[in-house]
């Protein structure tokens, strides 16, 4: 854990063999404009050959017989698969948004019906079709969607009929954390630019989300807005108001209509139904969307507001302090206080102003685990800091030039984001007080900051094609790190869409006086390249990626695994839907990814192949099979003559699923190979044999109370001779319970260990014990209190170091944090934290 929110821990190696499940699983899911559900994630994800994938070109090319599911029988207490009604030939794709007297509310619509006297005055949504997971056939269940505004809100009243009550699904959870229940959505776009949009959700309890929506990177769940929701079961299904105020939108001030997607999530049937229809053989959901005709907008309160957000924080902490290696010592602050908040200011309804002062990034969300022991490349961590994470999307590009967790401490920062008719802005300048902190006093760059500057603008071109250009600038002790260049994306047609970039970098040292080292010695400069394809359909989706990154590139505003490596990934799956059957869907699965340096040194080549099936409840099962090829040689800094490869074959096993209300679960576990890549000091590294598993478990005991539980498991032991080698384990549990809507309680408890060797591995024996307690009362977004206690444990013994005789300075010759048998508080912090949102 990472108090600053900016660690900078290494890339799981297991990226490679779990990419399909996680870094391929979110491109697949990205692809298909899908992945924020379970169910709208069709496959697990894996490797291929080019003579596999020939087979799935030829497949491709075919004529494949698609079919539908079967129809139950009405009455059983089983997953329907298929209405018994079929949807209209040519569905209305577009609807009406009358101007009403008042506001709705779900009181309005005793026994899912609206009242009397409403029946003509609202619009009406009807004949929602499958998405998944049987592309175009009706609905399972009927939704009927009811629109109507005033002057300062949209409402929308979904109506969703259940023939089976009893198994709705849903639970009273924290805000956002909705996405395993019954659930619906409306997704706005009033620019109408088919590109960008935002998405309002609600689960039968009125639990909301809310999130950005980009068709190049889907759901941004950052986004926070202020607005109402209601949810209510009923004997006949159940029903949700939502209630949107115009100034929580941003919107043309002459617009007469917006585009718009509505959908219904039933996870007990993994389907998705939407209106208008969205057919998983077109890519993009956007490029799909419904309009709505919301009349004549003058008098609307819309979207020229200003916001402040000031907060003040409160805090004790106990501290261990690593500043000077050869001065570890604790430090104590009793109820220290500090202050700050951030602005924004809206400028013709488009253009958008943050400001930001002594932001607070105090310990309230923690990094879910992932494997960093014994890793290759260096681990991402996704930013979880609300400052950073809004309005994202103005920044991604093929290459991730912007990695803002490298920006841990800032004092002053400001963001410009938005859109001017076709041109797509996006501007930051921030600081940080991290790296003249590194330093002692008297060190020539002692206190001094580090200053970020990132700009991007982009162009529409129409049907989801644009360019841009993109520019990023860190500087610190006249030394810096620039990256500047161009990428496009092109939407060929329906099916096929290809994104590209091309940057270069220049980077030159800090002060060579100062022993911060920010960047890296002398001056560097060099090109990167970055080109991908991208096939979305029903039946077979395919992903090609490929990258140059010349030896002399360096990003230290983004995130790079490493440089001086030219590589390709392949991904393509293909599935076929069976009639009248619960197997809602089969398919093969291959992922392929393959590197050279720029001295033709090959660097790895992974090949993995599934076989998957999808039943009902969002339940996927999957066995795999592939083989790993690391190589590694004197340029990897190693004491090897030549290059040498490992070759890993491995089996393993994948299952998933939501089988009941109160369970979900993710397993995975593998059977495989792995390199020593931390041998002892002055040895090369060896093959290993590993087991690894994961398991993601999720309890909801009581509907108001969730228990997230996580166990990794990495065992490895030499291949030669069979002497064990390491072994790291977690174990973490989250429990949350849910007084209200607004107030909630949660619990983290995580147990780390490494077991290591030492005559086979320089890998340190480790144990922590990490704790979190936080109560929370959140009426909205902005307007917050925290109540918080963190702490840490780690095995480090408690002289800290041997000291130099007569002084408080470690031995130079001796281990300074030596571990020990038992536990030691290296940090310890109770916190009172409180926001207040002000909108004009």
């Amino acid at each position: 854990m990472c108090a600053t929110g900016g660690c900078g821990e290494p890339l799981t190696r297991y990226v490679r063999t779990y990419l399909v499940f996680n870094r391929i699983g979110d491109r697949l899911r990205r692809a298909h404009k899908e992945w924020h559900t379970v169910l709208r994630f069709r496959a697990i994800g894996i490797g291929i050959s080019p003579e596999v994938f020939v087979m799935f070109w030829l497949l491709l090319t075919g004529d494949m017989a698609r079919a539908q599911v079967g129809t139950q029988e009405r009455g059983q207490a089983k997953p329907s698969v298929v209405s018994q009604s079929q949807p209209k030939s040519q569905p209305i794709s577009d609807a009406n948004v009358p101007l009403l007297d008042g506001p709705l509310t779900l009181a309005d619509f005793a026994d899912m019906e609206p009242r009397p006297e409403f029946k003509d005055k609202l619009g009406h949504l009807t004949q929602f079709i499958q998405n998944t997971p049987v592309d175009g056939a009706p609905a399972t269940e009927r939704t009927e969607v009811y629109l109507g505004r005033t002057n300062t809100a949209l409402y929308i009243v979904f109506l969703c009929f259940d023939q089976h009550p009893e198994l709705i699904r849903t639970h009273l959870a924290r805000r956002e954390n909705i996405l395993k229940d019954d659930y619906v959505t409306v997704n706005l776009d009033p620019f109408q630019d088919r590109q960008r949009s935002v998405e309002f959700q609600v689960n039968p309890s009125g639990v909301q989300a809310d999130a950005s929506w980009t068709e190049a990177s889907g759901p941004d769940y950052s986004f926070d807005q202020v607005w109402d929701s209601e949810g209510r079961i009923t004997h006949k299904g159940w029903m949700a108001l939502i209630a949107i105020p115009f100034r929580s939108l941003r919107f043309p001030p002459h617009g007469s209509e917006w585009g718009a997607v509505f959908w219904r999530n039933l996870p007990r049937n993994s389907e998705n139904d939407f209106w208008p229809r969205v057919s998983t053989n077109v890519s993009g959901e956007l490029s799909q969307e419904g309009t709505l005709r919301m009349g004549g907008l003058e008098g609307v309160t819309g979207s020229h507001n200003v916001q402040l957000n000031p907060y003040a924080l409160t805090q004790s902490e106990h501290t261990l302090e690593t500043l000077d290696p050869m001065n570890p010592f604790f430090s104590t602050r009793h109820l220290e206080g500090t202050a700050g908040g951030e602005g924004k200011a809206i400028l013709k309804d488009s253009i958008v102003f943050d400001a930001t002062i002594n932001p607070d990034f105090s310990d309230v969300e923690s990094d879910q685990p992932q494997f960093t022991v014994n890793q290759r490349y260096p681990v991402y961590f996704p930013e979880l800091r609300p400052f950073f994470l809004e309005n994202a999307s103005y920044f991604a590009t093929p290459l991730t030039l912007l990695y803002t967790r490298n920006i841990i401490q800032p004092e002053f920062g400001g963001r410009t984001t938005g859109k001017i008719g076709h041109t797509n802005l996006g501007i930051l300048a921030i600081d940080d007080r991290e790296p003249g902190k590194t330093v002692q006093p008297g060190d020539p760059l002692y206190n001094t900051k580090a200053e970020f500057y990132v700009g991007r603008v982009s162009q529409d071109l129409g049907k989801g094609s644009n360019i841009g250009l993109m520019y990023t600038d860190e500087e610190f002790g006249g030394g810096f790190n620039r990256i500047g260049g161009a990428d496009f994306t092109w939407r060929l047609n329906n099916h096929w869409t290809m994104l590209g970039q091309s940057v270069e970098s220049a980077t030159k040292q800090n002060n060579p006086d100062s022993t911060a080292t920010v960047f890296p010695f002398g001056y560097n400069a060099g090109p990167a390249t970055d080109l991908q394809v991208q096939r979305n359909g029903h039946s077979f989706n395919m992903f090609n990626e490929y990258q140059d990154v010349s030896k002399g590139f360096t990003t230290l505003v983004g995130f790079l695994q490493t440089s001086n490596i030219r590589s390709d990934h392949l991904h393509a799956t293909y599935q076929w839907y069976p009639k009248h059957s619960q197997l809602q869907s089969f398919g093969l699965e291959t992922n392929q990814n393959i590197a050279f340096d720029h001295a033709h040194n090959r660097v790895y080549h992974y090949t993995t192949f599934d076989p998957f099936v999808l039943l009902p409840n969002n339940i996927v099962l999957a066995p795999l099979v592939g083989q790993n090829s690391d190589t590694v040689g004197p340029q990897n800094g190693y004491p090897l003559t030549e290059s040498r490869n490992f070759t890993e074959n491995f089996v393993g096993f994948v299952a998933r699923g939501q089988p009941r209300q109160q369970l979900n679960f993710n397993l995975q576990a593998l059977k495989s190979g792995n390199v020593n890549y931390n041998p002892p000091p002055g040895e090369s590294p060896f093959l290993l044999d590993q087991d690894t598993v994961q398991a993601l478990i999720s309890i909801n005991p009581l509907r108001q109370l969730t228990d997230d539980n996580t166990y990794l498991l990495d065992r490895d032991h030499s291949a030669q001779d069979g002497q064990f080698v390491y072994e790291t384990q977690v174990f973490r549990t989250k429990l949350n319970y849910q007084f209200t809507r607004a107030w909630s309680a949660r619990l983290i408890a995580e147990y780390d260990s490494t077991l290591a060797n030492p005559a086979k591995t320089s890998l340190a024996r480790t144990k922590q014990v990490q704790t979190q307690a936080l109560m929370t009362w959140l009426p909205h977004p902005g307007t917050v209190i925290y109540i918080g206690y963190n702490s840490d444990l780690q095995n480090y013994n408690h002289q800290l170091c041997t000291a130099l005789s007569g002084t408080r300075h470690c031995r130079p010759d001796q281990p300074i944090l030596p571990r020990g048998p038992d536990y030691l508080n290296d940090g310890r912090q109770f916190f009172i934290k409180a926001s207040y949102l002000l909108r004009f």
